[in-house]
């Protein structure tokens, strides 16, 4: 029987996520990319930079070339300066927990090693001074034996040594002493003498060392001299047949004196190097420890010291407990002096090997730094686009605004300090583009009213003396052909000066002006008067500021010339210094001016406007007024130049620009 199931189905599962919450998913993405994005471009610059010096830069120049870079990223970004500072910040935090943590651990685990080494140096004394107690014990059963006293009496009391008699007494002591040979296995050979130094008998266990020579006899003689039957070591290197030639080997010496303490002999026992280096080898398995034993005397008994191995010298002045400077290494120096013997241990520890491992710890601290501050970097960096992004607008803003686009106003996305600052900044830019409208409205009246008062001026005297010269020649009845054409450039001169300010005046229509101007002022002085005029192609047509020739050329006639009993020149040139700068000249052959009043004239051009608006008053139409126009209407750099000398004549050169008058008019 098969039973079926029946399963209803499940409806399908109905994933709803709200919108404002994919919305801000996909805001926060985009805005991740976006900083993602402008950090590799800044990076990427950099590099550019960075690789553009590179190629074209010394090293030198290279490094202050990036110093520069950086100095200027970090006076002119406040996201840099905020990654830079906080970066540092974290930076040093790590190096001083990283410095502190490795000096203190360096100094526990120095503390342990030198306590450890130390106990070590202590237990390494006591094994020396057993060992050297029990060669007590074994040279004492040689030194304290009658048998053998009885044979070195003997031999030394013989008249005459022969070769049998040394024979017996050296079978007869090899007999003796084979036992000690067999006990004491480092022992290399052993020697016996007697009082008269003669007949020695010695015992070699190793066979490698050959009889002891006269001079080492001497001076193992000599070593003894002032003891009193105790052991006296001595490092020595005697004679061995051996590939080298020598062997280094311990001696142990004493004199041989009976209870009695009457001296019959002298025991010499050479040790093998290896009798004190076996019982150190806790002290010296390590390739950064030496050791020194030194005896009573403090004469080098046994050491471990190589050729590049620690200053012997400074091993033996240095203190018991003490970190020393050696060669450049810190060494720590420990000493330990037996009690039965007087031997003195001295052990060096080398503690570069820890502290190099000890800046592992440092190293790592340096390491995590570095590894945070990069990541505190980019954290930086991306919540600082967020947080200084209001602040970046402000200051997109604020340079419009300082470009003179006073519409400018920002958008608020918040409602913290920030955005009381932007409701500041707009209201502030309202405020100066209402100002600046109302200021230039009114400068602008006032400036055209202020350039009409100035054209309407004309010099009473020169009228005076134009009517005056007209009366006398018609009163005379002389040249009435000449008075006509005085009348007529008069009226030609009042003509164009009441001209409207508005009317359009070219280089042409100012030159034409000046000649009438001229005209007068020739038949007031005579045929003393020569005048050239010169006008470039194409300068005719520009258009100039209206009556700005006139005085000029009336400074020639009232200062230049007057006085004067020669001719009198005047040159006038209009010609284009660059495509945009008119230039006219005016210079004559007068008396001409000191630097003094040049400096007085040109004086006006240097202070403000508002300054100088009372000048023309005190003057009349003259050069200052010319300057006042040029100043009013151009400003810097287009003014006003004088060159002159006392007796030399005056250039005046007029700098304007080359307008073609279309974009507005020129008064």
């Amino acid at each position: 029987m098969r039973l079926q199931y029946e399963c209803e189905p499940r409806p399908p599962i109905d994933f709803k996520i709200p919108l404002f919450t994919i919305t801000c998913c996909i805001k926060l993405t985009l805005s991740i990319l976006y900083d993602s994005f402008a950090l590799c471009s800044c990076i990427a610059q950099f590099s550019r930079q960075i690789a553009t010096f590179s190629r074209n830069l010394p090293p030198i120049s290279f490094i202050m070339e990036v110093r520069r870079c950086a100095a200027d990223m970090f006076k002119k970004n406040l996201s840099f300066k905020l990654i830079a500072s906080l970066s540092a910040l974290i930076m040093v935090v790590f190096l001083i927990s990283g410095y502190v943590t490795y000096t203190v651990y360096l100094k526990m685990f120095t503390g342990e090693i030198s306590k450890q080494f130390a106990k070590a140096n202590e237990q390494a004394a006591a094994r020396v001074e057993f060992q050297i107690q029990n060669m007590y014990k074994s040279t004492n059963y040689i030194v304290f034996h009658p048998y053998i006293e009885d044979i070195l009496r003997r031999s030394a009391e013989r008249a005459e040594d022969t070769f049998y008699n040394r024979l017996l007494d050296q079978d007869e002591l090899t007999r003796l002493l084979n036992q000690i040979s067999i006990d004491e296995p480092k022992l290399s050979s052993m020697y016996v003498y007697n009082t008269k130094g003669s007949g020695y008998f010695f015992e070699n266990n190793s066979g490698t060392v050959i009889p002891l020579s006269d001079a080492d006899y001497t001076a193992i003689k000599q070593s003894l001299e002032g003891s009193n039957g105790e052991i006296v070591w001595k490092a020595m290197r005697i004679s061995s047949i051996e590939s080298s030639g020598y062997k280094n080997v311990i001696s142990a010496a004493r004199y041989m004196k009976n209870k009695q303490q009457e001296l019959y002999g002298i025991l010499i026992l050479f040790w093998d190097e290896s009798l004190f280096g076996a019982m150190l080898d806790d002290l010296t398995k390590g390739e950064n420890a030496q050791v020194v034993l030194l005896d009573d005397r403090n004469h080098v008994v046994y050491t471990n010291h190589k050729k590049d191995g620690y200053d012997l010298e400074a091993l033996l002045q240095a203190a018991d407990s003490q970190t020393v400077n050696i060669g450049g290494q810190p060494i720590y120096v420990s000493r330990s002096t037996t009690q039965g013997s007087h031997m003195t241990l001295i052990s060096a520890l080398s503690l570069q090997s820890f502290s190099q491992k000890s800046r592992g710890i440092f190293q790592i601290a340096l390491y995590s730094g570095l590894v945070s501050t990069g990541l505190a970097s980019l954290l930086i960096f991306f919540t600082g686009r967020r947080l200084l992004g209001p602040l970046r607008t402000l200051v997109a803003g604020m340079k419009k605004l300082r470009g003179g686009r006073f519409d400018t106003r920002i958008r608020i996305s918040t409602q913290d300090e920030l955005a009381f600052l932007g409701h500041s900044f707009n209201e502030m830019a309202a405020n100066i583009e209402s100002l600046v409208k109302e200021v230039y409205e009114r400068k602008l009246h006032e400036r055209e009213a202020e350039l009409t008062a100035l054209q309407a001026q004309l010099n009473p005297h020169f009228l005076y003396n134009t009517l005056d010269t007209i009366y006398m020649k018609l009163y005379l009845g002389e040249y009435d052909e000449q008075a006509a054409q005085l009348v007529l450039s008069l009226s030609g001169l009042l003509r164009y000066a009441l001209q409207s300010p508005n009317t359009h005046t070219t280089v042409q229509d100012e030159i034409e002006h000046i000649q009438k101007y001229i005209n007068i002022q020739s038949a007031r002085i005579g045929g003393r008067l020569e005048t050239f005029i010169h006008v470039d192609e194409g300068v005719e047509e520009l258009p100039v500021i209206r009556l700005i020739l006139q005085p000029l050329v009336e400074n020639a006639f009232v200062h230049a010339f007057s006085q004067m009993s020669r001719i009198c020149i005047l040159r006038i040139k209009a010609y284009l210094q660059e495509p945009e700068v008119l230039c006219i000249e005016v210079s004559d052959n007068g008396k001409g001016m000191a630097e003094e009043q040049v400096e007085a004239v040109l004086q006006l051009q240097e202070r403000r406007l508002d300054e100088a608006q009372e000048a023309p008053k005190r003057g009349g139409i003259g050069l200052k007024t010319v300057i006042r126009r040029v100043n009013l209407l151009y400003g810097p750099p287009y003014g006003l130049t004088i060159l002159s000398e006392p007796d030399s004549g005056t250039t005046m050169k007029l700098v304007l620009p080359a307008r073609t008058g279309e974009g507005g008019r020129l008064t």
